[in-house]
């Protein structure tokens, strides 16, 4: 006697069917838009900057076409939000284009990262400039 095929029978329990869709997990994520000049790169983040969106970011910002860049400006005027992985993340930056010889600036920061800024004193490390139109006129 043959028994009909159960076809969920020979699927592990709690594990989906191989020709199922499974869901694909989403967290935060950031827009990134670049526009680049002849001597610069302006990166508009929008978005909460944290330890789920700082790699991406970093991703960006430290691809060869960036890395090249003679100034990087990041517009965070559509950022409300970063933490602590953002701050290590500005300053490894900034850090790093020094050293290469290149400039690096914050434009536009909203008034709850400005405050993070400057309780952690990193407004006396990093460039910061009102605006992009700022950075980009004092910086050449």
């Amino acid at each position: 006697m043959t028994l009909p095929h159960d076809h969920d029978a020979a699927q592990p329990q709690g594990s989906a069917p191989a020709d199922a869709l499974l869901p694909t997990p989403t967290g935060p994520t950031l827009s990134l838009v670049s526009r680049r000049g002849a001597r610069h790169a302006v990166v508009v983040v929008e978005g909460p900057i944290d330890y789920h969106t700082t790699p991406q970011l970093l991703g960006h910002l430290t691809s060869k076409e960036m890395q090249e860049v003679p100034l990087l400006v990041l517009d965070l005027s559509k950022v409300d939000f970063c933490d602590s992985s953002a701050l290590g993340a500005f300053v490894d930056l900034h850090r790093r284009r020094t050293q290469a010889g290149r400039g690096f600036g914050l434009a536009g920061t909203q008034p709850e990262v400005h405050r993070i800024l400057e309780l952690t004193r990193l407004t006396t490390v990093l460039p910061l400039y009102a605006t992009t139109q700022q950075a980009l006129a004092e910086s050449s």
